[in-house]
């Protein structure tokens, strides 16, 4: 009871001496006079101002430093030690090995738990032995001194008519296009026309010709896959196989993109050379399981999914079944796998067709350097014949772009007997010298513009003269 009322003597008191320090603070400004007030009126309303501003100024510098982070790749920066960077996900290089292994468990599980993958028969052992035996018993192998490696191209397209009115044409020129590649350079071609296997369908079946033809032709050193929609843009350069001679494996690509970021978009798939040997019939065995359609096509797109961040949900693919067992066992598979940048071993499309012009004047063929002309161009996402064609491209520009590219490699062919075509977009030939002439033409034609008079002139003749002359490329000129 004593305690309660000391304690409200103590709130009394204190209020009281509050009220007091306010009646002395208003008398104190009241005897400092108008003047001092409107002073400290003043300086408190500057105070205020200095505390917005400075509000103001930290707010401000927040939104900067989060504009600043939201324009970089929040997956590069490290905290501490430096990590190295996978994806979307940090991890180390253990921590990494670790998720692959977890990953390629649970697909060979996978594979395990459903029908065994018996399209290539039971896997091949002893093949280099074989072949070395097959090779000294041929007559046909490339035996003897410094003898040429054989190549044989493989191609294939499918077997019904396709959906687009002009795609079996184009697939005529583009077999067309490289039987005159092989007849140049002395390689053999296969032409795939038939329906192979019904689970084994659209990008898969690459790897089941492969096979087949490996084991059926074991005299032949490399085997050279392309596409339908790959064509030949340079027809005098020839492949610089002593580059390749300690890998298995070539195509085009970046391994920085495969090996760091795990892309499945690191390398193509639809160009490749494959050595005839063990290690490649190991690999195809290795990569065939993932493509049965179906129940294991879908079961296996979902394990690749997990291994490359930047795949989306779908069926496995040839190009990320490739890409996985090369980041999954890089020893084994990628050691031997040369992934090809210096040269276009192929080309995107999109970024060569609109130069063919320019690189008809500019540059040379058959060379390396930035002067070259594409090796091959490759329409991948056009789909021309049948299939969902890239959103991004219209059919009948893919067809028109991929007629040029045809034009484009058969002048070099025809050209050998004088001939060339009007137009790369058009299929009408004519002489190599009325084509000259007609571009001489189109050269005086433009000076005459340029310098604002009859072409005559530019040769140094009157406009009398000029008309008067019999000679054709000022007659024409002036006249039309």
């Amino acid at each position: 009871m004593r305690l309660r009322v000391q304690l409200q003597e103590q709130r009394r008191g204190k209020s009281i001496l509050r009220s007091k320090m306010k009646e002395d603070n208003k008398k104190g400004l009241s005897s400092m006079g108008d003047d001092a007030w409107l002073l400290f009126r003043g300086r408190s309303f500057q105070s205020r101002v200095v505390r917005a501003m400075c509000l103001i100024a930290v707010v401000c510098t927040f939104g900067i430093v989060l504009l600043s982070l939201s324009t970089l790749d929040l997956s590069t920066l490290t905290i501490g030690s430096p990590r190295p960077v996978y994806g979307p996900q940090r991890m180390t290089s253990e921590e990494l090995r670790e998720h692959l292994a977890s990953i390629d468990k649970g697909l060979q599980e996978f594979l395990s738990a459903n029908k065994p993958f018996t399209k290539f028969g039971p896997p091949v052992v002893g093949w280099d032995e074989t072949r070395k035996e097959a090779i000294r018993r041929s007559t046909n192998s490339s035996s003897g001194v410094n003898p040429k490696p054989r190549i044989m191209l493989i191609t294939s397209s499918h077997p019904r008519k396709c959906e687009n009115k002009q795609g079996d044409q184009m697939l005529l020129k583009s077999i067309k296009n490289k039987m005159d590649y092989c007849r140049i350079h002395g390689i053999e071609i296969y032409y795939n026309m038939d329906h192979i296997d019904e689970d084994m369908t659209s990008w898969w079946v690459k790897t089941f010709l492969t096979h087949m033809l490996m084991k059926e032709h074991p005299e032949i050193d490399w085997f050279w896959w392309m596409d339908s929609d790959a064509i030949f843009t340079d027809m005098s350069f020839q492949l610089p196989l002593h580059k390749y001679e300690k890998y298995n494996m070539v195509m085009h690509g970046w391994d920085e993109v495969v090996y760091e970021k795990r892309s499945w978009l690191g390398l193509n798939a639809g160009v490749f050379l494959l050595r005839n040997c063990q290690w490649s019939m190991d690999m195809l065995h290795a990569w065939a399981p993932m493509s049965p359609r179906g129940k294991i096509r879908d079961g296996a797109g979902k394990f690749l999914t997990k291994a490359l961040p930047d795949r989306g949900d779908s069926e496995a693919d040839d190009q990320s079944g490739l890409v996985y067992l090369m980041v999954t066992d890089r020893e084994r598979w990628g050691s031997k796998v040369f992934l090809e940048s210096s040269y276009y071993f192929q080309g995107y499309w999109k970024v060569l067709t609109e130069k063919f012009e320019d690189m008809m004047e500019k540059y040379q063929p058959g060379k390396y350097g930035d002067d070259r002309w594409p090796f091959v161009t490759h329409f991948c996402g056009c789909e021309f014949c049948c299939g969902a064609i890239n959103p991004e491209y219209t059919v009948d520009r893919c067809l028109t772009q991929m007629e040029r590219a045809v034009n484009f490699a058969d002048n070099q062919v025809i050209g050998r007997y004088g001939f060339i075509h009007k137009m790369l977009k058009s299929a009408e030939v004519e002489p190599k010298d009325a084509a000259k002439n007609r571009t001489e033409k189109a050269s005086v034609v433009a000076k005459s513009k340029k310098r604002g008079g009859c072409c005559g002139r530019v040769l140094g003749l009157n406009d009398g003269e000029c008309i008067a002359s019999r000679f054709l490329l000022v007659n024409y000129c002036c006249l039309a």
